[in-house]
């Protein structure tokens, strides 16, 4: 498992390809899911051991960024970004807080994966 806190853009800090609706809609689809109106939500598994809480900014009718931060492996942290993105995960960054280090989707995810290989 990995703890961190990240911003999720498209690149260039570019608004993300899907709308508030469509991606509240796919994250009510994940079980154990909890999801408020103003965007903010939070999962946990693993009877709590894996958690991430998100806040969805959206404006002009698309998501601007997502803020999110938790604590878990990399199944968890997919089924989130893929319900945030849908099938578009490709040419997305993230700004990794407090550090405020921009790197590439594909490269956080590795960490991730890296991280939990290293543990396991």
């Amino acid at each position: 498992m990995h703890s961190f806190h990240v911003y999720l853009y498209a690149a260039g800090r570019a608004p993300l390809a899907a709308s508030f609706e469509a991606a509240e809609s796919r994250l009510k689809q994940l079980d154990n899911l909890y999801f408020e109106p103003d965007g903010s939500f939070v999962l946990s598994r693993e009877m709590g051991r894996e958690q991430v809480f998100g806040m969805l900014y959206d404006a002009a009718g698309q998501l601007q960024y997502c803020d999110l931060r938790g604590n878990c492996g990399i199944k968890t942290w997919e089924a989130v970004r893929t319900a945030i993105l849908a099938d578009a995960v490709a040419q997305h960054e993230v700004l990794l807080l407090p550090a405020q280090e921009l790197q590439d989707l594909q490269s956080f995810e590795n960490c991730l994966r890296k991280s939990e290989a290293d543990f396991g």
